[in-house]
């Protein structure tokens, strides 16, 4: 027997709440404008991949951009 209460796929977007309340429920943030996110797979030590895991998402993304401005400066561009 089927319930009527508990949709069914096809029309799931009709009942998903909002992409806000959502990251609140997973304890995320939605993605701001601009914003992307990817998996990429890293190469170094295991000592230091270890302790880049284990920040969030927002501190791994201020590392990148860090780093990366840190080698511009190190190409001198």
């Amino acid at each position: 027997m089927y319930n009527n209460d508990i949709p069914k796929g096809e029309k799931l977007h009709l009942v998903r709440p909002p992409r806000e309340v959502l990251a609140q429920r997973w304890g995320v943030r939605p993605f701001e404008p601009g914003e992307v996110g990817e998996r990429v797979y890293i190469r170094l030590k295991e000592e230091l991949l270890e302790r880049f895991k284990a920040l969030t998402p927002e501190q791994r993304g201020r590392v990148v951009a860090r780093g990366l401005e840190a080698l511009e400066v190190e190409d001198g561009e």
